[in-house]
């Protein structure tokens, strides 16, 4: 790629206070996700990409039938990436240890929700699915509505260029988020 100008994410990173029965993440739980985030931050130095974490203590999920984050937690202009021990079955139904979404506008059934989220469940993930699931925000896929098999091609198609990423190869397409109210 040359020499581009790089590209400063910011995320909010949410550990959740409500784990293990309100005692929260403990620092081998911590320490495995300062290890994934340091994987991410090396990964997409290949593409020109940074990240501007910030820590929120005491944010916790709320279970109500589905799982939610309190907004007095959420804030819009980062990634909001809130860090468990284990998803539930709402956010995780294949146990990957990961998800991400974006805002949703308003419906009949909702008031919308105006932010960008990652969760991150410690227990199941790999030491690449924080990585994959910002590549889903990187190339604007949480910016749509989500079909199984939109995702299952997103899937595929972000693993491919992850794993070329990996190989020293800078993807342009990681890019496309320069425009997000995230990135600057």
């Amino acid at each position: 790629m040359g020499q581009v100008r790089p590209l400063v994410i910011a995320v909010q990173a949410m550990f959740d206070q409500g784990a293990h029965s309100g005692k929260g993440l403990g620092e081998g739980e911590r320490s495995k996700f300062r290890n994934y985030q340091e994987k991410a931050r090396r990964e997409y130095a290949t593409s020109g990409i940074c990240f501007d974490v910030r820590v929120l203590e005491g944010a916790y999920l709320r279970q109500q039938g589905y799982s939610e984050i309190p907004e007095k937690f959420l804030a819009r202009g980062v990634i909001n990436l809130f860090v468990t021990d284990t998803l539930g079955y709402d956010i995780d139904r294949d146990r990957t240890g990961g998800c991400s979404m974006g805002p949703r506008p308003p419906s009949r059934r909702s008031g919308g929700d105006p932010f960008y989220k990652t969760f991150l469940g410690l227990r199941d993930a790999r030491d690449t699915t924080l990585v994959h699931e910002y590549a889903h925000h990187f190339t604007l896929d949480t910016r749509r509505r989500p079909t199984t098999a939109g995702n299952f091609w997103a899937d595929l198609r972000n693993d491919y260029w992850l794993w070329l990423q990996r190989q020293g190869v800078p993807i342009p397409d990681f890019r496309a988020c320069a425009d997000s109210e995230w990135a600057r």
